[in-house]
């Protein structure tokens, strides 16, 4: 049985996102498919660091924050059941495609001053470093951690959880508690972001256990999403930024495996599969 609301709002997809490489920018895509696994194509590549033979990611203490400035983009549009279209990245000015996997491990490592390859989920370790930086009220203040992957066998170098979403109204709260900083969705690589109209607050510290219809396919809310490092670090134009993370280490602290975290937005599981384009409603059950 779902969990009940006692104030449901209207809420429309505003915009989906698909990122081909791990931790490297995304697209914007009209449409997309709800699989288990999450959005379909959905982080089926990521960088593998030879030196240490884990993941790379945006949460690395040494090198994430070089690799959030490479860009992917699939060639044409993935299609279920067909191999996956070519990945045009953009590493450190160059332009790089997968379908010559040595020439792009050989472009990323030259950015990154360490050796990498590039890997596909399901054929490779599954962990990754994540660093937490020194805030107040950070649990794991100024430490590393290294997590799974659960993802990784389902085809996908997603975190956690299949889905992330987050919205407007989330934001929007946001910006007017860290006024003086950039909130956009770029800081935060959310799944999909749902326009709630006027709403404001952090609408998703409630969703958790949910049950709701999104296109055509049908979503459970999990928990509410932690935050670390990488909505600090200056990506797609935004600067580097402490006090976004500040913030909702004071003003949103969730509990999530058993720690008080910062938190924004929600991972939710695909129940049934079915395809979500934008101005689609979330309709809860």
């Amino acid at each position: 049985m779902s969990a009940q609301l006692g104030s449901k709002p209207t809420c429309r997809i505003r915009s989906i996102w698909r990122f081909p490489i791990k931790s490297f920018q995304g697209e914007s895509v009209n449409s997309a498919l709800l699989q288990p696994q999450g959005i379909f194509a959905d982080r089926p590549l990521a960088l593998l660091d030879k030196g240490t033979g884990k993941i790379l990611s945006g949460k690395n203490h040494g090198l994430g924050e070089q690799i959030l400035t490479f860009e992917a983009r699939y060639e044409a549009d993935p299609v279920p059941g067909k191999p996956l279209p070519d990945v045009v990245a953009q590493v450190a000015g160059k332009e790089c495609r997968t379908s010559d996997a040595r020439a792009f491990a050989s472009a990323c490592s030259e950015a990154l001053g360490t050796e990498v390859e590039l890997v596909t989920a399901g054929g490779a370790p599954a962990v990754y470093d994540t660093y937490w930086p020194e805030v107040e009220g950070l649990v794991l203040s100024d430490q590393t951690i290294e997590f799974p992957l659960a993802q990784a066998e389902a085809g996908s170098f997603a975190d956690l959880e299949p889905l992330h979403l987050l919205t407007t109204a989330s934001m929007k709260h946001l910006a007017g508690l860290a006024a003086n900083s950039a909130i956009d969705t770029a800081r935060f690589r959310p799944s999909i972001v749902l326009d709630t109209g006027d709403e404001d607050g952090f609408l998703e510290n409630d969703w958790s256990g949910c049950i709701a219809s999104l296109g055509s396919a049908r979503v459970e809310f999990g928990a509410v999403a932690p935050r670390c490092i990488m909505t600090t670090r200056p990506q797609a134009g935004f600067p580097r930024d402490l006090e976004v993370l500040r913030t909702l280490a004071r003003e949103n602290r969730q509990e999530f495996m058993g720690m008080q975290m910062p938190c924004l937005g929600v991972y939710a599981k695909v129940l049934q599969p079915g395809s979500v384009s934008v101005g689609d409603e979330l309709t809860f059950s």
